[in-house]
């Protein structure tokens, strides 16, 4: 089959590799379509400061195949003979993390906190291929209703539904969410199920803004227009909102905010309120600590997104309370393109690109 591999930081290359083997508990899935993530672009240039992505260099120098791709639809092509949840035919996706199933915190339940869990497109070979294998408890069975292209988002939105289900939002809380791209329209959706009251979008793009409004969004904030924590603080009465998640910093070579949200957070959240750090970071940073003491801030961490999660997020797009087809905005056909795919998810902006470019296999 198909594959990219990457050999080496900046040395990424589509070869012939072997089919997967399929164990007594795996399934062989049918890449249908891949979404090139922001994620992955980082990993290929050696920037991401996920906790896969720190083994990479590791595993280069040990000769071992690094396969990226965690966001993907796929086709069960073959059940290990164990398998009973699955069959031939079945669509899936995959949350990016899979858990062990072994460890003390699986055994009690707590899959999320999995002391040994494996990693798509990390220690698990990823969907930028023909084929993948995976094991029979790390796949989510599809909704018949949903496109494959739908399904390629899910692993994305079920981090949203973490996220929010983290936050602990109560009925008619104010909600600020900083960045509206995929991951921040996924949030602003979960976050009006949740019960969410005021809901303010916060980004620099007017048409993901106008994409805001028409996905439940109360007030829409262009940061090139006003100042971002005054203006929250106006539509909030003075207080600041009950909730507010950073779904932009990060590296700011990819157009993300860097730490500036996560400071501009600190300052728009009331006192008593919470910061939800969906984004990820890719450096230390500086907090005062005094400060946030002092008003009882509390800074939430999200739960990885997991089965449960993306059943959720599955099951709201199916029945159209989630929607997410006006974000795909670039399609393109053969695995031969994903490096140009890469290219539109790393300078959306200049593409017109709202979530992450696609590619059907």
């Amino acid at each position: 089959m198909k594959a990219w591999r990457l050999l080496a930081v900046g040395d990424h290359r589509l070869v012939e590799v072997p089919l997967p083997s399929v164990g007594d508990r795996d399934v062989l899935v049918k890449v249908k379509v891949v979404q090139a993530s922001v994620t992955d672009s980082e990993v290929l240039k050696g920037l991401s400061a996920t906790p896969s992505s720190r083994l990479i260099p590791k595993w280069l120098a040990e000769g071992r195949p690094v396969q990226r791709g965690h966001e993907y639809c796929g086709e069960v092509v073959e059940a290990g003979k164990g398998v009973i949840s699955l069959r031939v035919g079945d669509r899936v996706s995959s949350p990016s993390r899979v858990y062990c199933g072994s460890c003390k915190r699986c055994v009690a339940g707590r899959f999320s906190e999995c002391l040994s869990p494996h990693h798509i497109g990390g220690d698990i070979p990823g969907a930028f291929a023909e084929y993948m294998s995976i094991a029979e408890w790390g796949v989510v069975k599809m909704p018949t209703v949903l496109t494959d292209n739908e399904i390629a988002t899910l692993q994305s939105l079920c981090s949203c539904v973490s996220s929010v289900h983290s936050a602990g939002i109560a009925m008619g809380d104010s909600v600020v969410i900083l960045g509206q791209g995929a991951m921040g329209l996924g949030i602003l959706q979960a976050a009006r199920l949740a019960g969410a009251g005021q809901l303010i979008a916060v980004a620099r793009r007017p048409e993901t803004l106008a994409l805001s409004r028409k996905l439940g969004a109360y007030e829409t904030i262009n940061t090139r227009e006003v100042d971002v924590v005054s203006e929250v603080l106006r539509l909030t009465d003075g207080i600041g909102a009950d909730v507010v998640f950073d779904a932009a910093g990060g590296n700011t070579a990819y157009g993300l905010s860097g730490f500036q949200t996560v400071a501009q957070a600190f300052r728009m959240v009331r006192s008593g309120g919470k910061v939800v750090q969906t984004a990820t970071l890719d450096a230390a940073m500086e907090l005062d600590v005094v400060s946030m003491r002092a008003r009882a801030i509390s800074y939430v961490f999200p739960e990885p997104a997991s089965i449960s999660s993306m059943e959720l997020a599955a099951l709201w797009m199916a029945t159209g309370r989630i929607e997410v087809k006006s974000q795909i905005t670039h399609v393109l056909h053969g695995l031969d393109r994903l490096p140009e795919a890469i290219d539109i998810t790393e300078n959306k902006a200049k593409y017109g690109a709202i979530s992450a470019a696609q590619v059907v296999v």
